[in-house]
């Protein structure tokens, strides 16, 4: 299993060379250098301290003029201000959503015999095509909130990927096929362009929001060493909302 902390503090060293860290910085400094605050430091510590202060201060001012003082880490091309709504959507039988849990339920057919997801009575049991029910494609429409305003930027992770033990063998398979080493988790833009686990998704200025498909391949092997009803869950991050995919071997033949 993989997963990614979601949430990021910022680097106290980094922070002091932000317009307000440094700027408080600059003037804590000077307010002892200056003698503003009474401790017992000696002149060299304040004379250091002072031109220090100055140092720090206008650094400031400069980064709030625009000018590059200091080379900066360059930042994402937009900022998120505000929040995301996230709505998700499916379109095959064996597929559903409950958007008010977040949660997807995926429900496979799976044909031990022959060792793949042909299957027997189709994936919704009325006699339809059950062999793709490996596949699932999962739509997340993503609109600002509430306070999001502007160019802004979010992005969505698949964070969780199981392996399924095979008690025979003792083998453990993860629960989703790979291409060149990448897991089969695979991101759509509504401009066509792709990447495998993790997508970056910008919402212009003038819109209200982005489409984000993910497809999903699952693996033959480790849904044939389970049972029925077994399932396993997969975890997904997108626009600040963490949803749940569960898959079920519902039907076995």
């Amino acid at each position: 299993m993989k997963g990614r902390e979601v949430r990021e503090e910022m680097d106290p060293i980094a922070w002091l060379f932000t317009q307000v860290g440094a700027f408080i910085t600059g003037m804590v400094l000077l307010a002892f250098g200056l003698g503003w605050i009474k401790v017992g430091f000696a002149n060299k510590t304040k004379n250091l301290m002072k031109w220090v202060g100055v140092i720090f201060v206008g650094y400031a001012a400069a980064s709030y003029l625009g000018i590059m003082a200091v080379g900066t880490e360059e930042t994402a091309p937009a900022s998120t201000v505000g929040s995301f709504d996230v709505v998700g959507a499916e379109s095959s039988t064996w597929l559903t959503v409950d958007n008010n849990a977040q949660m997807f339920t995926w429900a496979v057919t799976y044909n031990y015999t022959a060792g793949d997801f042909t299957g027997v009575g189709g994936a919704d049991g009325l006699g339809g095509d059950a062999s793709n029910t490996e596949y699932g494609e999962f739509t997340f429409t993503v609109d600002r909130g509430l306070g999001t305003v502007g160019l802004v930027q979010t992005y969505g992770d698949v964070l969780t990927i199981p392996s399924i033990t095979n008690d025979t063998t003792g083998d453990s398979t993860p629960v989703v096929t790979k291409t060149n080493d990448q897991f089969n988790t695979i991101w759509t833009r509504e401009d066509g362009s792709t990447s495998y686990d993790m997508v970056t998704l910008t919402i212009a200025e003038t819109d209200d929001g982005v489409i984000a498909v993910l497809n999903v391949t699952l693996s033959t092997s480790a849904i044939g060493s389970m049972d029925q009803y077994d399932s396993f869950n997969l975890s997904v991050y997108i626009g600040g909302e963490t949803w749940t995919i569960q898959v079920l071997l519902a039907t076995v033949s």
